[in-house]
């Protein structure tokens, strides 16, 4: 089809000057343009979205009922991405995440924030989360799991055990949370004494230890 409207432009403008071609084209040819202008668009997208939108992250962090701060999200992985190492394309910190539950009720949240959340976590799609405490008592009560600290950082408690064990959440006997508020990260967040953020790696099949545990020697690092 595009042969067949350079061909017949050719022919049809043969004996003009070049401001009468343009004139021409401008004229009798703008459609054909704009329809392979969309054309293209929409190739353009596709192949973008199929070669790299799509692209798995090798690390994922939801920030879950904290201020929605996409610039505090992009500095967050910024930061991690030049102490980890890793490519901050392969990262992704995200604070859309409100949602009400158990009897916790937030007005003027998108609801859809909880499925997305729990979704995430089944299909493997985020590794770490930012979490209320009463969150994490949530999770528990729905048969959820939190990947143990030390099967990630088998040494978190190697150095100075005593002032990391304040900074560490206890569940049944194991590690499975870092207190946000006892991390560098602290100035970030909203600390509420009464219900604690928290720090937690989702149990799932997909967990990506190592980058895991790159992100908790980071939160560590002075």
């Amino acid at each position: 089809m595009l042969k067949k409207w350079i061909k017949d432009i050719r022919v049809k403008t043969k004996n003009m000057n070049r401001k009468e071609t343009i004139e021409y084209i401008a004229a009798y040819y703008w459609y054909h343009i704009l329809i392979a202008t969309i054309v293209l668009v929409v190739i353009s997208i596709a192949v973008y979205h199929l070669a790299w939108g799509k692209q798995k992250k090798l690390f994922t962090l939801a920030i879950v009922n904290q201020q929605i701060d996409y610039e505090r999200d992009e500095k967050l992985l910024k930061q991690f991405a030049k102490s980890s190492g890793i490519k901050s394309r392969k990262l992704s910190v995200d604070s859309d995440y409100l949602f009400s539950y158990d009897d916790i009720e937030l007005e003027g949240v998108n609801e859809s924030s909880f499925e997305k959340f729990f979704l995430g976590w089944s299909s493997g799609f985020v590794d770490a989360a930012v979490i209320p405490e009463s969150l994490y008592n949530y999770c528990i009560k729905q048969n959820g799991i939190f990947t143990d600290l030390e099967k990630i950082y088998p040494h978190i408690l190697s150095e100075d055990i005593e002032e990391r064990k304040e900074s560490l959440y206890m569940h049944n006997g194991k590690y499975t949370g870092v207190y946000i508020e006892k991390t560098k990260l602290a100035k970030d967040f909203i600390i509420d004494i009464k219900n604690p953020a928290i720090l937690v790696f989702l149990g799932n099949d997909n967990l990506h230890i190592e980058q895991c545990r790159k992100f908790i020697e980071f939160v560590f690092a002075e």
